[in-house]
Formats: C-alpha cells, structure tokens, sequence
C-alpha cells in the first residue's frame, strides 16, 4: 500500500474514531470522503465495537498514569498497587501528605528501606557484573576454537562454575571492601574488558585487511 494510500486511511481512522489498523481488518484499503461521511453517519456494528474497544483501553492507559503519578507523589512510587487497591485520586495526594495516615507513612518507610537497600546493593551488582563479563569474555574466546560438541561440552563444564565464583567473589569484596577499592575494581575490570575488545577486533580488523589494514 502507497504513502498516500495509508495517510488517507489513517485520516479516516481519526474521523471515525478508531485506527487505520481496524479499517483495514475490515477490508478498508481507501478511504474517499463520501465513504468515510456514509460510515459516520450510518456506523455498523464492527465501527462501534471498535470504538467502544479503543475506549476502554484509553480509560485504563489514563488510569494507570494517574496511579503511577499519585503514587510517585506520595512518595511510593513502587507500590502503585496501594494506591489502585485504595482507590486514591489524584486530587487526593496533597491532602493525605498534609496529614499522612498511618498506612501511608507504612509505606513511605518501607519505600524509603528500598532505595537504601538497592544502594547498599548497587556496588556489589556492578562488581558481579564486571567479574562474569570477564569470566564469559574468556569462555567465549574458548569456545570459538572448539572443534566438535565434546569440545564445547567440556569448556562449557569448566567456565560455568567460574561464573558463579565470580558472582561469590563480587559478594565477599562488596561487604569486606571499602566503598572506594569496590569501585576502583569495577573500573579496573571494566577498563580490561574495552581493552580487550580493542585488542580482538584490531586482531579480526588485521585478518581481514592484512597487516597495513586499518
């Protein structure tokens, strides 16, 4: 279908209501005025399903902004599901923060105890992270030369326990470490992994093009 074909389809689709998407589930492939005015005037069945459908759907879209944004004014910004449950509107959000219910400062601590956590957690997820890309890094340059699907079963067998000696060893550094050697670490491991990737693609770059490539 042309450009101008599915901009007038899509024009048609914001007459009625509806999308250029149901039209053509419903055979639409133009769109003349006449033909839009004659459906307008006269909507069949499928045209006010489809309307009804869009309805529905954009209420439940506003909806859940509308919980998304009180809960994030509340200062609960994860737990939405307290605000659905309590059916709290936005124009009730200044009040309740004027004087918070109990239920409420429940909630706000225990969002408050979340950011604290993630926090404390935050080092220790980037470090496992560093660590395992390394480990997977050399597991992979491993198995690019293997040869057969005993070959790779065994390399397989030996780096997978290694990722989950990473995943251990980032632990113990992040709660026995400084803040501080706990980042520069990461960096460290970080800093290996670019360097790496440099070195293998300078070394597929000098297969490819030969020594002088660049």
């Amino acid at each position: 279908m042309g450009q101008a074909k599915m901009g007038e389809l899509k024009r048609a689709a914001r007459q009625l209501g509806v999308t250029s998407t149901t039209l053509r589930r419903h055979g639409w492939k133009t769109a003349s005025p006449a033909r839009v005015k004659s459906v307008r005037d006269n909507p069949p069945d499928w045209l006010l399903v489809a309307r009804e459908r869009r309805h529905e759907k954009r209420a439940r879209q506003r909806e859940c902004r509308d919980h998304k944004n009180t809960a994030a004014r509340l200062g609960v910004r994860v737990r939405v599901r307290v605000v659905k449950d309590r059916d709290i509107k936005p124009g009730e959000a200044e009040g309740l923060l004027a004087a918070r219910p109990g239920w409420l400062i429940v909630e706000q601590e225990r969002r408050q105890a979340q950011i604290e956590r993630k926090a404390k957690d935050q080092p220790h997820r980037e470090l496992a992270d560093a660590l395992v890309t390394s480990v997977r890094e050399v597991w992979f340059q491993e198995l690019k030369y293997a040869v057969s699907d005993a070959d790779v079963d065994a390399i397989d067998a030996r780096w997978a326990p290694e990722v989950e000696r990473a995943k251990q060893e980032a632990r113990q550094m992040a709660d026995e470490l400084a803040a501080e050697r706990v980042r520069a670490r990461i960096d460290r491991e970080r800093d290996a992994s670019h360097e790496a990737g440099r070195y293998r693609a300078s070394q597929l770059a000098r297969r490819a093009f030969g020594d002088d490539g660049g």
